[in-house]
């Protein structure tokens, strides 16, 4: 067995004095050894939260009862040390590693919260400077919060502290953010430096090449063309999917629908027991019809409408205590409303009871009927039921009294 002190072997005082000196000689080479582990070793931080809602992290270099001495990184590079009454304080807390909260940072900005994430990766910025990913995820969450030109601004400090050995990717989002800010020739210049920096980098090059191509299209508005004729589809495609769906009991298609619920809510605002269901039916050419079937805009088909019929069910009983001038402002109301919806076209209004014949069958009895009159060039209003004159307003105009 090999010792690291052995025993002397002999009573020479010469050899005495030569080991005790190696003694000494390894204890102090241990102690410099532990020592420099000591240092090397990475002390891990605090993170202070504060009454305010804020938080610092760093490395409490000194305390007492009254305040603590935080070490902190600056931005830029080097740190400084700031005092905190313990009264501002809340609590003190062993803070993660800087990987770990770089992960939880990004987590944030995966699941769009950029205020989080943005708090996050600025605090590790302010850690290390020369950080890539937590220059660009800071870079990701400020354009997340439509702060493109602070992001342009993160990212422009990364090429001054590192004017070599850059991130490629790092590169690459400037460059892409640069096409944003309509900086073609610096977004083309980063795109292919990142490529340079690595040429033998098969994935690399073809991202740079992808990203110089769309830099080109995207500056003579091709991409921009691009984006909005497939937004424009995804709502085509978006409205149809919606006019497929119709109560075919209230319109013979979707815009039927959607009249005959404006007019419901027209009348409830007026009388909610009166009507009982609207249908209306819409008629128009072929072209027309498939071109709104299809997604197309509403309004133009709206214009191409030829023929409008509106079937009113109401309350029989309660239709027959309305008074006569009453029920023409009814009818008055819905024709030019419809005629108002659908320009081209000269609405006929009908105002039906609906009752079970003696079989079970639904029988419908027409009440009232609204139709323009062309000779005449005026509405025209038809009832087949017994006159209810307000006999308290008729007096009231023959007086003058309106």
């Amino acid at each position: 067995m090999l010792w690291l002190f052995p025993e002397p072997q002999t009573q020479n005082p010469a050899a005495v004095c030569y080991n005790a000196a190696m003694r000494r000689a390894f204890l102090l080479i241990g102690c410099l050894a532990l020592s420099l582990l000591a240092m090397a070793s990475p002390s891990r931080a605090e993170t202070v939260y504060l009454k305010s809602g804020s938080k610092l992290t760093g490395k409490i270099v000194e305390q007492n009862d009254d305040a603590i001495k935080l070490e902190v990184a600056v931005e830029g590079g080097g740190s400084a040390v700031i005092t905190i009454k313990r009264a501002r304080i809340d609590r003190i807390e062993e803070a993660d590693s800087f990987d770990e909260r770089l992960a939880a940072a990004q987590r944030r900005l995966d699941a769009n919260f950029f205020d989080d994430a943005e708090r996050g990766f600025r605090e590790l910025v302010r850690e290390d400077s020369r950080h890539a990913r937590a220059r660009m995820g800071l870079a990701r969450a400020l354009y997340g919060n439509k702060k493109l030109t602070e992001a342009l601004r993160i990212l422009d400090h990364y090429m001054v502290l590192k004017p070599t050995g850059r991130d490629p990717q790092l590169l690459l989002l400037a460059a892409e953010y640069r096409m944003y800010n309509g900086d073609w020739r610096e977004a083309r210049d980063f795109a292919r430096e990142a490529a340079a920096l690595e040429p033998l980098n098969t994935e690399l090059r073809d991202q740079s090449a992808a990203l110089v191509k769309r830099i080109e299209r995207f500056r003579d508005g091709t991409e921009a063309a691009e984006k909005k004729a497939a937004e424009q589809r995804a709502e085509l495609e978006k409205r149809a999917s919606e006019r497929a769906q119709f109560d075919r009991t209230t319109g013979s298609n979707y815009d039927a629908c959607e009249a005959a619920a404006e007019l419901s809510t027209w009348m409830r605002q007026g009388d909610s027991s009166l009507v009982s269901a609207i249908k209306i039916t819409l008629t128009a050419s072929d072209k027309a019809e498939s071109y709104f079937a299809r997604g197309g805009n509403a309004e133009e088909y709206r214009k191409a409408v030829e023929m409008v019929t509106a079937v009113v069910i109401v309350n029989e009983s309660s239709w027959l205590r309305v008074f006569d001038h009453v029920k023409q402002q009814h009818i008055y109301g819905f024709y030019y409303q419809l005629k108002q919806r659908y320009p081209k076209t000269t609405p006929v209004v009908t105002f039906v009871k609906r009752d079970a014949d003696e079989r079970g069958r639904t029988k419908q009895t027409d009440l009232a009927r609204g139709s323009w009159d062309g000779k005449r060039g005026r509405l025209v209003v038809d009832s087949w039921t017994p006159a209810n004159p307000d006999r308290a307003r008729q007096s009231g105009l023959k007086n003058g009294k309106r």
